[in-house]
C-alpha cells in the first residue's frame, strides 16, 4: 500500500456555534488563495453547505471529515487524500471545539489512543486523531476578561488538542480589544486577529442554515470578496501559515480510489438548486463502482437523461421549490412511470420528499405512497440503520450509518428502516428490491460497498 504524508494544515475551531467560524475560515481561504498559495478546505461534521462556500473562496470543494460517518481509522486518510496536491489545508470545525455526540460508530477507533473526554464527532476529536494545531476564534460579545478564562480552560482541557492561537471577533470600542489582550497576555497565545462588531453583513440563511452557494454564486462571489477585503487585513496570514507549518509530518496509508475507465451503467443523478446535498465523495464512490453519472436538473428537464438504468436523488430544499417542482409535470410522469417498473432508486431526505404524493399543498411524484409537511421539530443526529428486507442498497440486517438533518415529516412515516439514535430507536423509511428512501444522509467514503451494491442493481 503506498504511503504519503500529512502536510502543512490548521483547524478554525469555535467556543460555541455562532461564534463565525464560517466567516473566519472563508476569509482565511480566500486570502491564501489570492497569495498564490494551492489550499484544500475541508469540513469537520455532516454538513452539505459550508463546503459550497469554501470552494468559491478558493476554486477547491472541501470533504468532509466526520467520525462517525467515516469512521475514526479513516479520518487521516481522508485527509491525506484531500489535500495531497495542496500546500495548506485548512479545516472549518463545527459548533464549540470539545463538542460532539456519545454516539459512536461501532468498532472503530477502540485502538486509537484519543484522549477519552474528548466527545466523538467533534473538532477536538480529529484535531487529535490527525495532530493538527487550532486557531480559537472568540466571540467578545457581552464579555471581555472572562475570555482568558475560557482559553485557559480550553487550552488545558486535553494536552492532545494544541490551541496555538486565537481570533477575538465581535469586539466594540479600541478600549474593549486592549482589554481583552491585557487579559490574555499571561497565556502565551498569538492573537491571529481581532475583527470588529459590525464588520460583516450576516449570512443569507434560512432554516437548515446558510443558503446553498448553487442559489445564488455570483451573490456570493461578492460578499467572499467583500469578506476578503474587509477581514483580510485584519488576520495575520504570515501566522496562520506558520502555525499550518508548524503541524507534525503523519505517514499516512492510503489508497488510490481510481475511477473505472469504463462505464458499466448510467445513473442519474438529480442536481440543480433544489437537490445540492451531495457529499464529493459519494461522487467518487459511484464512478469507482463503474457508474457514470448522468445530472439533471428536476426544476428545468423535462426528461431523466437518455440510457438512465438508476436514479438518485440527494437532500437539498424541495420545500423552497415545492410550487416550480410540481409544474414539471412531463419529469413527474416519467420518474413515477419508471418507478414503478423497476427502476433502482435510492432518495434521501429531500430526495424522499420530491418522491412523495405531495410537499404540504404542492404535487410531488408521487412514486411512494406518503406525504410530506414541514413543521417547527427539527430531527437532528446521527443514526444507526438497518432495514427489514434486502433491497437495492443494503442487505436485510445490515448495519450502515448516516445522519439526518430536517424540519419536515413524512405521513405514513414508513416502517422498513430500524434506527438507533440518540433519542432512542425508531422505525421508518421505505424499502423494496428497488428502492431505498428515507431521511438518512449516507456517506459513502467508507461505505464503498453500498455504492458498488446500488451500481450492480442498476446494471
Amino acid at each position: 500500500m503506498p504511503q504519503g504524508r500529512l502536510g502543512p494544515r490548521v483547524i478554525i475551531a469555535g467556543t460555541s456555534s455562532g461564534v463565525g467560524k464560517t466567516t473566519v475560515t472563508t476569509a482565511i481561504l480566500s486570502a491564501l488563495h489570492h497569495a498564490g498559495l494551492r489550499v484544500s478546505p475541508a469540513k469537520v461534521g455532516p454538513d452539505f453547505i459550508d463546503p459550497t462556500y469554501h470552494e468559491l473562496a478558493c476554486g477547491l470543494r472541501g470533504r468532509t471529515l466526520d467520525t462517525f460517518l467515516l469512521g475514526t481509522e479513516a479520518i487521516v486518510p481522508a485527509l491525506f487524500d484531500l489535500s495531497r496536491s495542496a500546500e495548506i489545508t485548512v479545516i472549518e470545525g463545527v459548533m464549540g471545539l470539545f463538542d460532539g455526540t456519545l454516539m459512536k460508530r461501532d468498532g472503530t477507533g477502540d485502538n486509537l489512543g484519543i484522549d477519552p473526554k474528548l466527545t466523538g464527532g467533534s473538532t477536538a476529536e480529529v484535531a487529535a486523531l490527525t495532530r493538527t494545531p487550532v486557531i480559537l476564534i472568540l466571540d467578545a460579545t457581552a464579555t471581555s476578561s472572562s475570555l482568558a478564562a475560557v482559553v485557559e480552560g480550553f487550552c488545558n482541557f486535553s494536552a492532545q488538542v494544541k490551541i496555538a492561537g486565537v481570533v477575538i471577533n465581535n469586539y466594540g470600542k479600541a478600549s474593549h480589544l486592549e482589554l481583552i489582550k491585557s487579559s490574555l497576555k499571561h497565556l502565551d497565545i498569538e492573537i491571529i486577529g481581532a475583527i470588529p462588531r459590525g464588520s460583516v453583513p450576516p449570512w443569507r440563511s434560512r432554516h437548515l442554515g446558510l443558503i446553498p452557494a448553487i442559489e445564488d454564486p455570483d451573490g456570493l462571489r461578492e460578499s467572499i470578496a467583500f469578506l476578503e477585503d474587509r477581514i483580510g487585513p485584519l488576520l495575520d496570514v504570515s501566522k496562520i501559515i506558520e502555525i499550518a507549518k508548524s503541524a507534525p509530518a503523519m505517514l499516512v496509508d492510503y489508497h488510490t480510489g481510481e475511477a473505472i475507465s469504463s462505464p458499466r451503467t448510467t445513473i442519474a443523478v438529480a442536481g440543480g438548486p433544489a437537490f445540492s446535498f451531495m457529499y464529493p465523495e459519494n461522487v467518487r464512490a459511484f464512478e469507482a463502482a463503474g457508474a457514470q453519472l448522468a445530472f439533471f436538473d428536476p426544476l428545468k428537464d423535462a426528461s431523466l437523461p437518455p440510457g438512465s438504468k438508476g436514479l438518485y436523488v440527494g437532500g437539498g430544499f424541495p420545500e423552497v421549490f415545492a410550487d416550480k417542482l410540481s409544474l414539471n409535470q412531463p419529469l413527474i410522469q416519467e420518474v413515477k412511470k419508471a418507478i414503478s417498473d423497476g427502476l433502482p432508486t435510492w432518495a434521501e431526505c429531500g430526495g424522499l420528499m420530491w418522491l412523495s404524493k405531495r410537499v404540504d399543498s404542492a404535487q410531488m411524484v408521487g412514486a411512494i405512497s406518503t406525504h410530506v409537511t414541514m413543521g417547527k421539530h427539527l430531527t437532528l443526529g446521527y443514526a444507526r440503520v438497518s432495514a427489514i428486507c434486502d433491497n437495492c442498497l443494503t442487505k436485510k440486517d445490515e448495519v450502515i450509518y448516516g445522519h439526518e438533518f430536517h424540519y419536515s415529516q413524512s405521513f405514513p412515516a414508513g416502517t422498513d428502516l430500524e434506527y438507533s439514535t440518540r433519542e432512542g430507536t425508531k422505525k421508518e423509511g421505505f424499502a423494496t428490491p428497488s428502492l431505498f428512501a428515507s431521511y438518512l444522509h449516507i456517506h459513502l467514503g467508507s461505505q464503498q460497498h453500498l455504492a458498488e451494491r446500488f451500481v450492480s442493481k442498476c446494471s
